[in-house]
């Protein structure tokens, strides 16, 4: 019984062990809509697997969030739009990459994010309305 219980302790520590690792070498992109407005969002990132995905449409509230990709790229590019009114719209956006986003007939252009490779783990992207 004394060895089973070493055993299983053992498993743990290095099951753990194998999952810290792994998630120090990769960023969890969150998008936070801090603005008063709702607001749709998307991105385009290398997943885990080494492919470049474009993702959307993240529709959020003001104040929430969303978990929008898993990578170990320092780079990704992001788009959002608020909802209404439409004469006032805010526009997060670039001009130098366009995607398509699912369920649109356009492309959008699409603003270059550099995470810091010092500090793996969660990176929030803020969508602010100033």
């Amino acid at each position: 019984m004394h060895r089973l219980l070493m055993l299983a302790l053992c498993l743990m520590t290095a099951f753990s062990a194998g999952q810290s690792h792994a998630q120090n070498n990769q960023f969890t992109v969150i998008f936070r809509n801090d603005c008063n407005r709702q607001i749709q969002t998307a991105i385009n990132y290398r997943d885990l697997s080494g492919n470049w995905i474009t993702n959307g449409w993240y529709l959020l509230d003001p104040g929430e969030t969303a978990t929008v990709a898993f990578t170990t790229n320092r780079i990704y590019y992001m788009y959002g739009e608020s909802i209404a009114p439409v004469n006032s719209r805010i526009y997060w956006r670039g001009a130098v990459r366009h995607f398509h986003i699912r369920g649109s007939s356009h492309t959008y252009g699409f603003r270059q994010r550099t995470m810091d490779m010092n500090n793996w783990g969660r990176w929030t992207e803020r969508f602010t309305c100033n």
